[in-house]
């Protein structure tokens, strides 16, 4: 089991130095406890020491937001917390994606240097025209940037999902106690007090 957390722990560390900037990270952990609410509660603590937060909280699971840089730390408090019973990876790269709106913002942001450029000499009856062009590039800059911070928001903070089920007791110890009077033993109680 201490390979498969080495091993884990090292594509974490390679998934942040290759991609820092544009890798949207999803973990799954499923773990097994004996009180999910207070593991839960302790789990949330860590989170937001560590500048993240939840997003959704039920009686067996809990979603989180955490920090990429704290992923490693994390997952040792996890594992203190709790017998983890399995543990998954899974990322988007968004590079291409961010490269895009980047060159897409540039362009209009280089249309709209023209448009200023053109509102300075244009002619009164053409001015109309010109400021909605204006107005509707201005726009597109506020949308596209806001999917370009959605992004790097997302890559940022990995998104953690973290399954519980309870242990189960051990069942009750029967003692074999032996009466020193035989009619009682014959009664065998022993099995008797196992039903309760």
């Amino acid at each position: 089991m201490k390979i498969y957390s080495v091993i884990f722990l090292i594509l974490i560390i390679l998934a942040q130095a290759i991609f820092a900037e544009a890798l949207e990270q999803q973990f799954s952990f499923r773990i097994k406890t004996a009180n999910t609410d207070s593991v839960f509660q302790k789990i949330i603590q860590s989170a937001e020491s560590k500048g993240g937060y939840f997003t959704n909280f039920t009686e067996h699971s809990i979603s989180l937001r955490l920090p990429v840089e704290a992923l490693q730390e994390f997952q040792l408090i996890i594992g203190n917390l709790a017998e983890i019973e399995d543990k998954n990876f899974s990322s988007a790269n968004k590079s291409i994606e961010l490269e895009r709106l980047n060159s897409q913002i540039e362009s209009r942001k280089k249309l709209l240097d023209t448009y200023f450029d053109l509102v300075k000499n244009a002619p009164f009856a053409e001015l109309q025209s010109v400021e909605r062009e204006m107005v509707t590039l201005n726009a597109q800059i506020e949308r596209l940037q806001g999917q370009k911070q959605a992004i790097e928001k997302r890559a940022a903070l990995a998104s953690i999902t973290i399954y519980a089920y309870a242990m189960q007791p051990p069942p009750p110890r029967l003692i074999n106690y032996t009466s020193p009077f035989i009619w009682i033993n014959s009664t065998n109680l022993n099995s008797l007090r196992g039903d309760f």
